[in-house]
């Protein structure tokens, strides 16, 4: 558990903090992790943080799809969005997984709200034209790539006290829906709020230096040393998209992104609310890691 003591200077620094968190399809797939998370976010949210929730939901749309009668395709970790996909994506996100994230944090106390990444102008696409992949020339159908976004629907939603909580699909403009990886949703979002922090809340401990091994795990590193690593073939499949996801923010301004666990029950707090951390810290420069802040009179090294 966190001790509440240590944990005091990082309460005062959050408090008042935009984070934007998203969370992935794989730790929101069972209800008991999806009650843990709803927990963890409702003292989060309790402790004085301005929250925006982000879902994405790749199981559960590969699910869908597959009782549609259609097998999924993947190339290089994005989905091949066809009009049978881009319905299980619309049923399985902005449809039933939705609501179970917003009973499991009614549950919890939190007062959320859902809102599409479609809804009142707050995300807009572009189809992506056809690319070329380690494959060949793939078009990914109804795929997009973020032109614009308005977050004032959000920033009314967080004056309220209320906690926002986005879900694909986007907007193409023109009164269609777009297939949009969640994580650059929420790049996006964070960027556009001026937050302080992105979490990405996923099946894996955090980066690793070798995905099949768990204990891998690299506690902070900077933008330069993730690139070494995507370079090196070190990350793979869905973190691919993370690590673009990662750089996008940063790259916006926001000053911290931390990728963590959704499956342990106590990453998150642990992560936010303690010097050592339980995931990666990803900051622009690497002495920006253990960047000493002053609050409430005593230095911490703030990883969280």
């Amino acid at each position: 558990m966190i001790d509440l003591v240590r944990a005091a200077p990082h309460i005062a620094a959050h408090r008042g903090k935009t984070f934007v968190l998203k969370l992935g399809g794989e730790p929101l797939a069972q209800r008991p992790h999806r009650r843990a998370l709803a927990q963890e976010i409702a003292a989060i949210h309790a402790l004085g943080s301005r929250i925006v929730l982000v879902h994405g939901g790749g199981p559960q749309t590969d699910s869908v799809q597959r009782q549609l009668g259609e097998e999924p395709r993947m190339i290089g970790g994005k989905r091949v969005t066809t009009p049978l996909a881009l319905r299980a994506l619309c049923m399985a996100t902005a449809g039933e997984l939705h609501g179970q994230l917003l009973a499991e944090l009614a549950a919890a106390g939190v007062p959320a709200t859902g809102i599409a990444g479609s809804s009142a102008g707050l995300l807009v696409a572009k189809k992506r034209p056809p690319v070329e992949t380690d494959v060949g020339t793939v078009d990914f159908g109804a795929v997009g790539d973020l032109i614009g976004v308005d977050p004032l629907p959000l920033r009314a939603l967080l004056d309220a006290g209320r906690l926002p909580v986005v879900c694909p699909p986007v907007s193409d403009g023109s009164g269609g829906l777009l297939n949009v990886n969640a994580d650059f949703m929420a790049a996006a979002i964070a960027g556009a709020l001026g937050a302080q922090k992105l979490v990405l809340v996923t099946g894996a401990p955090g980066i690793l230096t070798d995905p099949n091994d768990p204990h891998s795990l690299v506690s902070a590193l900077s933008l330069g040393e993730l690139a070494a690593l995507e370079e090196g073939g070190q990350v793979r499949g869905g973190m691919k998209a993370k690590a673009t996801a990662i750089r996008r923010a940063i790259e916006n301004g926001v000053g911290r992104v931390h990728v963590v666990s959704g499956l342990d029950p106590e990453a998150l707090l642990c992560e936010l609310y303690t010097n050592h951390g339980a995931g990666t810290l990803v900051t622009r420069e690497k002495e920006e890691a253990s960047e000493l802040v002053d609050v409430a009179g005593s230095s911490v090294v703030v990883h969280a």
